[in-house]
C-alpha cells in the first residue's frame, strides 16, 4: 500500500515566472481521493544532472514519484534521459505512440518531423499510457521497489493522463486502503485571521482533531483531520462546532467546491436562470459561471458594460442617474441588475460596478470601492464594499463576495 508521493516539476519557465505551475494542486487533490498524501513538490530547471539528483533523493523518501514536463520535442526536454540514467534503462521508440502521433499530425494537416517523433520515445520496459489530449504518452517505470510516473508538462495533458490512466491504476494498486479521513468547510466573507481568533477563543479544536487552512482572495478552506483513533462521529461533531464558531452565514459548503459550482448545482436543480452585468470585473463572473459543461441550463448570458453609453443602451441605465450619481454608485448597480434581468428574461441577475484601480479613485470614491446588486423575482438588493489589494485582488474579491451573496439569497429562499 502506497501512502505518500512526491512530485518533481521540470521546466525553466516554471522558475522564471513565465508559466504558473498548477500540477501540485491538481495532483494533491487527485491523490487525496485514493488515500495518498502528496509529501513534497520540487521544481527544477531543464538540467539532466539536477533532475537525476532530485529523482534519486525522492526515491529514498517515498515509493511513488511523479515527474512532469521535459517529454517534448526540443533538445532541452531531458526528463526521460534523466530517468533512463537513474534506472539504467535504454530509451526506445514506442510504436503505438508513434502511430498515434502520425495520425494526430495528419488530422491537423501538419507534417511529421524527427523532432516531433521524439515525443514517442519512452523508457524501455515502462507501462505506457497514451495521451488523449496531446502527443507525449505517460509512463510508469517500476524500479527498486519504487514507481516513477512520467507525465507531460502542459496542464491539460497532465490532467488528461492523470484522470484517464493514473488514478484507475492507483485505485487498483491501493485497493483496500482506507481513504484519508477529513472534514472540510468552505467559507467566504471572513478572513483567515478572524477564523483562527474565534477558534482560539472557543478552545477549538478539541482533543483528537487538528486544523489546517488554505486562504485565497475572499475564501478560506478549513480542513479538520483526526489524530490517532478519533472516531468519525467525533470528526462530524467537530465540523458542526466549527460551523457554529465561524458563523453559518460564512460557510457555503461542507466539501471542497467553488461558489460557482455550488450555484450551478442549485440553479439547475431549481430550473432557474441567471445573467450578469459587469463593469469592473470585465466578464470574470460570467467566465467563472460558465467554466463547466452544461452551464447553458442556468446561465442565459452576460453583458460587459464599461462605457456609460453601453450601460444606457444595453442595460437601460438612466442618463440622469449616471450624471448625478456617477457610474460607480448604488443606483447604477441597481439599474444594471434590473436591466439585464429584464432584457435577458432571467430569475436572478448580478451586476457589479466599481473602481479596480490602480488609478481612478478619489477621496469620495477610493480604489477598491465596489457596488454589487442582485436582482431577484421580489426586488433588488445592493451592497457596498471597499476591497483592499491590487486590481486582480479587487476583481477576485468582487467575484467571491457577489456570488456568496447570491448563494445566501438562494439559501434563504430554499
Amino acid at each position: 500500500m502506497i501512502q505518500q508521493a512526491e512530485l518533481i516539476s521540470t521546466g525553466a519557465e516554471l522558475l522564471s515566472g513565465r508559466s504558473v505551475n498548477t500540477h501540485a494542486r491538481l495532483l494533491g487533490e487527485r491523490l487525496d481521493q485514493v488515500g495518498i498524501s502528496l509529501l513534497r513538490d520540487t521544481t527544477v530547471p531543464d538540467d539532466q544532472a539536477v533532475i537525476e539528483s532530485c529523482i534519486s533523493a525522492a526515491a529514498t523518501r517515498v515509493k511513488l514519484i511523479f515527474i512532469s514536463g521535459g517529454l517534448g520535442p526540443t533538445n532541452d526536454d531531458v526528463t526521460r534521459d534523466a530517468v533512463a540514467a537513474v534506472t539504467g534503462r535504454p530509451i526506445v521508440m514506442h510504436q503505438p505512440a508513434l502511430a498515434e502521433l502520425h495520425e494526430r499530425m495528419k488530422r491537423a494537416g501538419r507534417s511529421i518531423t524527427p523532432a516531433r517523433e521524439r515525443q514517442a520515445l519512452v523508457i524501455d520496459g515502462a507501462s505506457i499510457w497514451l495521451n488523449p489530449a496531446g502527443a507525449a504518452p505517460g509512463e510508469c517505470i517500476e524500479h527498486d521497489d519504487a514507481y516513477f510516473i512520467l507525465l507531460p508538462g502542459p496542464p491539460n495533458e497532465f490532467e488528461a493522463i492523470l484522470d484517464t490512466h493514473v488514478l484507475p491504476w492507483l485505485q487498483q494498486l491501493n485497493s483496500g486502503a482506507p481513504a484519508l479521513r477529513k472534514r472540510v468547510l468552505m467559507t467566504c466573507g471572513t478572513a483567515e485571521g478572524d477564523i483562527v481568533d474565534r477558534f482560539e477563543k472557543s478552545n477549538f479544536p478539541p482533543a483528537g482533531i487538528e486544523t489546517a487552512y488554505c486562504a485565497s482572495a475572499g475564501r478560506v478552506e478549513i480542513r479538520l483531520h483526526p489524530i490517532g483513533g478519533t472516531s468519525d462521529d467525533a470528526l462530524d461533531a467537530a465540523q458542526e462546532e466549527a460551523v457554529r464558531i465561524v458563523g453559518p452565514e460564512f460557510v457555503y459548503a461542507r466539501e471542497r467546491t467553488s461558489l460557482a459550482e455550488l450555484l450551478a448545482r442549485e440553479l439547475t436543480a431549481r430550473g432557474q436562470t441567471l445573467a450578469t452585468a459587469e463593469s469592473c470585473t470585465g466578464g470574470l463572473i460570467a467566465e467563472r459561471l460558465t467554466d463547466r459543461p452544461g452551464s447553458s441550463a442556468y446561465f442565459r448570458g452576460g453583458i460587459v458594460a464599461y462605457a456609460d453609453e453601453i450601460k444606457q443602451r444595453l442595460l437601460g441605465v438612466s442618463p440622469e442617474t449616471l450624471a448625478t450619481e456617477g457610474a460607480v454608485s448604488e443606483q447604477v448597480a441597481r439599474e444594471m441588475a434590473s436591466g439585464v434581468q429584464a432584457r435577458l428574461g432571467v430569475d436572478y441577475a448580478i451586476a457589479v460596478t466599481g473602481i479596480a484601480g490602480p488609478s481612478g479613485g478619489s477621496a469620495e470614491k477610493p480604489v477598491g470601492l465596489v457596488f454589487s446588486a442582485i436582482a431577484q423575482p421580489t426586488g433588488v438588493d445592493c451592497y457596498r464594499d471597499v476591497f483592499p489589494g491590487n486590481r486582480r485582488t479587487i476583481r477576485e474579491l468582487t467575484y467571491q463576495y457577489t456570488l456568496m451573496r447570491l448563494w445566501q439569497c438562494l439559501r434563504d429562499k430554499a
